[in-house]
């Protein structure tokens, strides 16, 4: 393609951004001779597979052979982060950062949510990249699907996601490929930027480790749940519905390892984020309810006595 016909081609597509625009993390890549993209995204990513990206991400595709100079600034693309403020939805978030509304179950799905329950305030999201890919020649859409996803089958999946009614693509065509997944090896050098990577790794541990504290509870395994209930509650960006679990978690082990006092400081830390938090007193071991009755104060009087310890309970529960 000729010089101004790419810078046409680039004109175009940066309208598009603007009207989506993303927070993301990019950083410069300053090439260098004898540099291959397979390297390039080797460093950054750690797949040297997703070298197409990056190429697709500085419009080299549209040269018919990327070639570049040495010195040249590629852009390096990486997904964004965002934390959730009070009242924001995923229709919200996905209008601002993925450009349509109606791509809030795609927003919520990859960040382990539900389009019909709103993001939790204090939640950090992960905002997926938009690739936008110019067809240079007239090519089947699931060769796209295979270049960018690795898989054939997700033509229906970039269909949907740009609106097509055909998936014959022409040359010059624009599509909107979302990459959740592209998280640069390399520290931010951004400390805000930085700060919300940490929290959305924080949050997300805290995610995998709260089954295994709710089974380490099932089982009576109250050490190990106090222990690992601390670990989680370490990180002090957690949204408040995931410090409410794991302290729902902790109380609960506190008061079967005999520590009312332990876990009413719990609850009260619960009652501190929720103060309408409430328990099914039919379904809920006498010992939980009264470490509860007591961080409320309205606990009998002889329960404010700090009960023996016990190295381990005798039917917990």
């Amino acid at each position: 393609m000729r010089a101004r016909g790419l810078a046409a081609v680039v004109a175009s597509v940066a309208s598009v951004a603007l009207a989506t625009p993303v927070a993301r993390a990019d950083v410069t890549h300053v090439y260098a001779r004898g540099e291959t993209f397979a390297a390039i995204a080797e460093r950054y990513y750690g797949a040297a597979s997703l070298e197409a990206i990056i190429v697709a991400a500085n419009y080299l595709q549209l040269q018919g052979t990327p070639t570049i100079p040495s010195g040249t600034h590629l852009t390096i693309p990486s997904v964004g982060y965002h934390r959730v403020g009070a009242g924001e939805t995923w229709e919200r978030l996905s209008m601002r950062y993925l450009g349509d509304a109606s791509r809030a179950p795609y927003l919520a799905r990859v960040n382990g949510g539900r389009p019909d329950v709103a993001p939790s305030p204090g939640a950090v999201l992960r905002l997926p990249y938009l690739l936008r890919y110019v067809v240079a020649a007239e090519e089947p859409m699931f060769e796209v699907a295979r270049r960018y996803y690795g898989d054939r089958a997700l033509v229906q999946f970039i269909s949907e996601f740009n609106h097509l009614s055909a998936q014959r693509l022409v040359r010059g065509q624009v599509l909107i490929l979302p990459m959740p997944d592209l998280v640069l090896r390399e520290a931010s050098a951004d400390p805000s930027e930085g700060a919300l990577i940490a929290a959305h790794a924080a949050q997300r541990q805290v995610d995998r480790d709260l089954p295994t504290l709710r089974q380490y509870v099932v089982r009576g395994l109250y050490a190990e749940a106090v222990s690992l209930a601390a670990q989680m509650l370490g990180p002090e960006d957690l949204a408040a519905p995931q410090r409410l679990l794991v302290l729902r978690q902790l109380a609960e082990a506190y008061a079967a390892l005999d520590r009312r006092d332990l876990a009413a400081d719990a609850f009260r830390e619960i009652l501190r984020i929720d103060a309408a938090f409430t328990l099914d007193a039919s379904a809920t071991p006498p010992k939980v309810l009264a470490a509860l009755n007591l961080a409320r104060g309205t606990a009998p009087e002889q329960l404010l006595r700090d009960a023996p310890p016990t190295s381990r309970p005798d039917g917990a529960h």
